[in-house]
């Protein structure tokens, strides 16, 4: 019987609150982050273990370098990598202008196809059952598309997250997730209100696009491993990449042309920090998975989520 499909309680061991505390400690001081809470993450892990058909959407175009930047693709393509690997048929989805750094660290980890699109539309005619975006930019309250340094970049921002209302109302049983970790991307509106009152200087530039799911984290990449982690925890097997395959994906995305989004230089950094914090990060989370498995908690044993779960 698949993993999958037996049932068992998620357990204490299944360490959530560890993975959080990890990839959401505020360490870049950004207030999103401080808003992450266990209950999004369990809800978070229950819309990927049960979905069939994931497309995952990514590329932040970083305007003043011409460029795609490095946080998203690589949490893009490790969570689709962890998908396939439980037999779903992810997709990673983008825009032409991010089309190669995405590429190129999805090929590096040999992750799914890409897939370019243009507008919302387009995600729903691949028959996609959950809708996960990381790091992508989301439309605020005026319909326009702002980056962290409040410069307005509508014109170089194709709106596939206008595929969040037409679910509402064409397809409202493909859910929505969201990874963020500015308040600017889609999928973090549900957090509007709060980071106005946190960021009130960057109000006009949160994203009002909400989510069934949303993530908050220091760099979106992260909490897309964190995810990874998780999962591996509740299947039993270890789905979360290692340190070297980090440097691969980067070393990849950089000879595609990516750039840090913060310093606006091509290097190894994601959101200004260096491959080797990443790579920490990275290694924390896979000693977090293989103590968690050490537990007892054995393939194909499967996993439920427990109904009294405020989720």
């Amino acid at each position: 019987m698949s993993v999958l499909n037996k049932q068992i309680f998620m357990r204490d061991e299944v360490p959530v609150k560890q993975v959080v505390a990890t990839v959401a400690s505020g360490l870049t001081g950004r207030g999103l982050s401080a808003l992450s809470d266990v209950r999004q993450w369990n809800k978070a892990l229950k819309l990927l273990i049960e979905c069939g058909r994931p497309a995952i959407i990514t590329g932040f175009y970083v305007k003043e370098a011409e460029a795609c930047e490095t946080d998203g693709p690589m949490g893009a393509a490790v969570l689709g990598k962890a998908l396939m690997r439980l037999g779903k048929a992810s997709l990673i989805v983008t825009d032409w202008r991010c089309r190669s750094v995405v590429s190129a660290a999805s090929a590096a980890l040999r992750g799914p196809k890409v897939f370019v699109a243009s507008r919302g539309r387009q995600l729903l005619d691949v028959g996609a059952d959950l809708l996960v975006f990381i790091e992508r930019p989301g439309k605020a309250r005026d319909g326009r598309y702002y980056n962290m340094r409040g410069l307005d970049i509508t014109d170089v921002v194709d709106p596939l997250d206008d595929v969040v209302s037409l679910t509402r109302d064409i397809a409202p049983n493909v859910k929505v997730l969201g990874i963020g970790d500015g308040g600017n991307e889609a999928g973090m509106g549900n957090f509007l209100q709060d980071l106005v009152s946190l960021l009130p200087e960057y109000g006009r530039c949160l994203s009002a696009v909400r989510s069934d799911g949303p993530i908050t984290c220091d760099v979106s990449n992260w909490g897309a491993y964190g995810l990874v982690s998780l999962m591996s925890c509740v299947t039993g097997k270890v789905l979360l990449h290692d340190a070297g395959e980090e440097l691969q994906m980067m070393m990849a995305m950089l000879d595609a042309g990516g750039v840090d989004g913060k310093t606006l230089e091509r290097g190894p950094f994601v959101d200004g920090l260096h491959i080797s914090k990443n790579a920490k990060i990275v290694s924390a989370l896979g000693n977090l998975v293989r103590d968690c498995l050490k537990t007892g908690l054995t393939p194909g044993e499967g996993v439920r989520f427990k109904d009294e779960w405020p989720i």
